[in-house]
Order: structure tokens, then sequence, then C-alpha cells
């Protein structure tokens, strides 16, 4: 079995030495035995730019050193970094950082540099991994989906079948969704005091005007949300909630309660796009209301 976390490890150390060499996917996908898909896909999905756009910028912060310390001519450093020529690497810097090498080398400028990405910022959890999370407004929308009551003690294998049954063997009652494809998982704990919770596998429609019998349809206020992405290799419906939470609960504690926030709602769902599942590779997305904390 991969380990992701290893494979991020490998990688980010992979280009960290060969930072002054000539770097292709095709090389770091050789170097970590990962396919060069889903290295990119995973990588992405994680930072928000490609990894050959993370190579580009650690290749241009890197050479900053050799531009405001040295009187190294720009074509040296050019070829010390492994470009072809110096006008690909000029295009390069001032498109990543907004100024030309010369200008950065003469004015006392300040730019945003990209540093080797810190592994004490990912965590994991069994075979999948998560990065910082991002921030994200959504207005109000609608699902539709099986409502059940689960004891949140014990009920973690219990949402996990009825997710499974739901999209495999009833999702396609509902006919009006916005994507048969995208699975949201539903978690009101608003009752929790009472032990229990409420799971709902649910698709998005358009609107509750004609929810199936013996489903339920709700609407989902305004919200801004902080998002949480796991990565990894695992099947969608192998996703184990309890190992997750636990996550959470340290994510929490790392970003959100040292960034201003708190919980904004009693809720928060899980997204999947199935499309993206492939040999065993998933991204889930858990997505928790969030406001700022009022001084």
């Amino acid at each position: 079995m991969l380990d992701v976390k290893e494979i991020i490890y490998e990688c980010i150390n992979y280009i960290e030495d060969n930072i002054y060499e000539k770097i292709s996917l095709d090389g770091i996908s050789s170097h970590t035995g990962m396919s060069k898909y889903h290295l990119h896909r995973m990588f992405k999905s994680l930072t928000g730019e490609s990894i050959m756009e993370y190579v580009q910028s650690r290749k241009l912060t890197s050479s900053i050193d050799q531009l405001t310390n040295t009187n190294k001519r720009i074509i040296d450093i050019a070829m010390d970094y492994g470009f072809d020529y110096e006008q690909s690497y000029i295009r390069a810097f001032k498109k990543k950082f907004g100024y030309t090498p010369l200008k950065v080398r003469a004015d006392q400028i300040s730019i945003i540099i990209k540093e080797k990405i810190n592994m004490n910022d990912i965590f994991s959890v069994n075979n999948s991994v998560t990065y910082k999370p991002f921030f994200v407004f959504r207005q109000k929308f609608h699902l539709v989906g099986s409502r059940h009551k689960i004891m949140s003690k014990s009920g973690v294998k219990t949402a996990n079948t009825y997710g499974r049954d739901f999209f495999y063997n009833h999702s396609h009652e509902i006919s009006n969704a916005v994507s048969s494809q995208v699975y949201y998982g539903y978690t009101d704990w608003s009752s929790d005091n009472d032990g229990y919770i409420y799971y709902m596998p649910s698709l998005q429609v358009s609107d509750v005007k004609d929810v199936p019998g013996g489903m339920t349809g709700i609407t989902i206020p305004a919200h801004k949300y902080v998002v949480f992405r796991f990565v990894g290799f695992f099947r969608p419906d192998e996703i184990n909630g309890r190992q997750v939470g636990r996550l959470l609960v340290h994510l929490y504690s790392k970003w959100i309660l040292k960034s201003g926030f708190k919980h904004a709602d009693t809720f928060r769902f899980e997204y999947i796009d199935t499309d993206l599942s492939k040999d065993n590779y998933c991204e889930l997305d858990i997505y928790q209301p969030i406001m700022e904390v009022r001084q």
C-alpha cells in the first residue's frame, strides 16, 4: 500500500535535491513510484498549484540568493537553475514576482516568495493526507437524501453503510439532481446532547418541490465555510468517519481556533465528486460553517 505522506515527503526532497537541475514530471514520478496523473492531481488538489508550478516557484525563489548576494550575470544564474535561456528565466521571474531580476537586484523591493513545503503542515490519516484548509462562501442550496438517526459514539460504520446504500441503490430516484456524481454526506449534531446525530446521504438538487418518498429535502443557508480536503488512495465508500473526525479535531485546534473563527452552525457536510475517483484515488472535502469571533 502506498504511503501518501511518505510520497509527498520524497517528492519535496527530490525537488530540493535537484533544484539546480532540470526537473520533469516524469522524473518525479519515477522517483516516487506514483503515476504522473495521480501525482499531478494529488499535489494540485492539496496545494492549489501543479507540481511543476511549485518546482518553478522553488527554483525562482532559490535564485534570489544569487541574484542579491553575488555579482553573477543573469544568464549564469538562469543556467544554474536549469533554464535553457536567459529570457526564459527573466519572463518566468517577472511573471512570478512582478519584477525583473535586475529590478530586484538594484532596488529595495519586497516580494512574496515560495518556501519549501513544511511537512509538519501535512497531516495523515490511514492512507490519506490533508494540507492547510481553504475558505469558501456558498449561497444557499438544497439537498435531498435519506435521513438517519445515529448514535454519535457508535454510528460511524452505520453512517458509511447508509451512504453506500443511498448512493448505489437509491440516488437515481432523485430526478432533479444538480449532479448525480457528487455525493453529500450531511451531518447534523444539533441533538448531540441526547447522544445521537442525524446523518443524511444526499445529492444537491435544484429545489425541494419533488422529494421521492422516504427521503427528506433540506435547504442549507448561505454560509462561509472552512474546507479540509483529504486526498489519498481509498474508495469513497471506505472512508472511516471516526478517524477523519479525530483528525478534524486536531486540525480545528491547529488552524481554526487560532485563526479567529468558530463554528457558525451545528452541521457539516462531506463533498465527494466521484468522477475524480480513479484507481482507488479519492478527494474528500469536509465543509464546516464558520463565523468570525467577535472581540
